[in-house]
């Protein structure tokens, strides 16, 4: 079969979601121009510094990659960090994603939830079970790696952050806060990113529309030696979103496109709700940690997970408000 963009080449990928048959030089065209059109659409391509959140596996890669090719490099600073798994994880990988950073001229930045919280995520989850507290490993992961990646952004001046999250992604998250019915979640969700903190380095999303197959074949046929292991903690305890994930998958294979669909829908909608909701009250800052918290609360999630787990300590009358 001959690829249906150049017509010289033979094609060895098939996109179900366009119909096209794509040879390897095609198909990698393809996705950087489809991150580049994200990209120029929020204005990553005129921005300042860049952070780029890498955790070693196969989309921090391609990440890195599309934007290095239209992106001046000295714009661009990457950003890892080792939460603190057991098996998961290594040495080794931190090693690989830095040798393969600086190929691209890319400095790397190398932190670790021990070395700026204090407790490694696998010490924070024994806590937890400890004190009976019913909170998922992904809930602590998640939580700091958003607080660390932002504050890493601020300490390098970055006009944005960019994270590797992908289409599959964005849409099972879409899904999950229409579940939980948080609509202030949602709308940050849209294409175009927003500020509610002075404190928030603005987060996008290059590769929003990129399949998560496409970006594993990307690595493969650039021949990257990133971390394929999964986290032992999905496995421990399947969360909501790998449910949503698999009904996403079904729905994919019955008709392909549909979280293309799905994803470009929304953003429509997000931009309308946009416009009729007041976004623009300033988060209130948590009493203990200083950072941006949910409008309501005195304590971040982050500080109050750690005073639950036993691992912060603080006053009664903090205690209290927590009850």
């Amino acid at each position: 079969m001959i690829c249906d963009i150049c017509r010289s080449r033979e094609a060895e990928v098939f996109q179900p979601h366009s119909g096209r048959k794509l040879c390897r030089k095609c198909f990698i065209e393809d996705i950087r121009e489809r991150v580049k059109r994200e990209a120029e659409k929020i204005g990553l391509d005129k921005g300042g510094k860049i952070l780029l959140a890498v955790s070693g596996g196969k989309d921090s890669y391609v990440l890195a990659d599309t934007l290095a090719s239209f992106i001046d490099h000295d714009r661009l600073i990457a950003y890892n960090i080792v939460e603190g798994i057991h098996g998961y994880n290594r040495k080794e990988h931190v090693e690989q994603l830095k040798k393969f950073l600086d190929g691209l001229g890319i400095e790397l930045i190398e932190d670790s939830f021990e070395k700026s919280i204090g407790y490694s995520l696998d010490e924070m989850v024994k806590s937890a079970i400890e004190k009976g507290l019913n909170v998922s490993a992904c809930t602590f992961c998640g939580g700091f790696r958003r607080k660390l990646i932002n504050n890493a952004g601020r300490i390098v001046n970055a006009d944005y952050v960019a994270t590797g999250h992908n289409l599959d992604d964005e849409v099972q998250a879409i899904i999950i806060n229409l579940i939980r019915g948080d609509i202030i979640r949602l709308v940050r969700l849209g294409d175009k990113p927003i500020k509610l903190s002075s404190k928030f380095v603005l987060r996008v999303k290059p590769l929003r529309k990129i399949y998560e197959w496409e970006t594993t074949m990307y690595a493969y046929y650039k021949g990257y030696n990133f971390q394929e292991t999964e986290c032992p903690y999905i496995s421990m305890r399947p969360t909501l979103r790998a449910k949503v994930r698999d009904l996403l998958y079904s729905l994919e294979s019955i008709k392909p496109g549909t979280l293309l669909n799905i994803i470009e829908e929304f953003d429509k909608i997000a931009e309308r709700v946009r416009k009729e909701t007041n976004l623009k009250e300033e988060l209130p800052t948590c009493k203990i940690c200083g950072e941006p918290t949910s409008y309501g609360r005195e304590i971040c999630k982050n500080c109050e997970l750690l005073i639950r787990a036993g691992l912060l300590n603080v006053d009664s009358a903090v205690l209290q408000n927590l009850k």
